[in-house]
């Protein structure tokens, strides 16, 4: 026996509809998790770079919004970073759809982390930001990494954990 839901008979105190049914049959309540995407590695070997240009970390995470406007939430972390041999920097990049990848939307040179041979040698790298979708293309995050002289800095130390997670929260 099939059920129906009316979206009708559903009100807020607004007196307009708390739910949307988007046309792939996709159902939104304000503030709710819709889905979450999470990559995650418990010994990720190094993720490490002597490039002072900003270069992939390879580390990524995709998600599709089931929802045009949903928002966004991007949490990444790696337990031990390591300035080694120079001052590591690390801004979040997107890549939505089939367009070129590049920072997110108001990130700047310490979006993520800061390690150097004699400060934060050792810290974690972590970050956590939003980003309101524009569309239902696949939205693709990773870190990018960069020393800050040439030497060689480590967004990830060898045992150490990474994990990056996007979750989309219904509008």
């Amino acid at each position: 026996m099939a059920s129906e839901l009316h979206v009708d008979a559903i009100k807020h105190s607004g007196g307009t509809s708390a739910i949307t049914i988007n046309s792939s049959g996709n159902v939104s309540i304000p503030g709710s998790v819709v889905q979450v995407a999470r990559t995650y590695s418990a010994n990720s070997g190094y993720i490490q770079t002597t490039s002072t240009s900003l270069v992939a970390s390879g580390f990524q995470c995709s998600l599709t919004p089931k929802f045009s406007n949903s928002l966004i939430l991007v949490d990444f972390v790696s337990s031990m970073g390591d300035g080694d041999a120079d001052t590591l920097k690390a801004k979040m990049y997107l890549k939505i759809g089939s367009a070129s990848i590049a920072s997110m939307p108001g990130a700047e040179q310490y979006h993520i982390g800061f390690n150097g041979t004699s400060f934060n040698r050792y810290s974690p790298n972590c970050f956590s930001g939003s980003y309101t979708a524009t569309s239902t293309d696949t939205l693709m995050f990773e870190p990018y990494i960069l020393s800050n002289g040439g030497g060689n800095v480590r967004l990830a130390h060898t045992q150490a954990s990474v994990g990056l997670t996007v979750m989309e929260i219904a509008q």
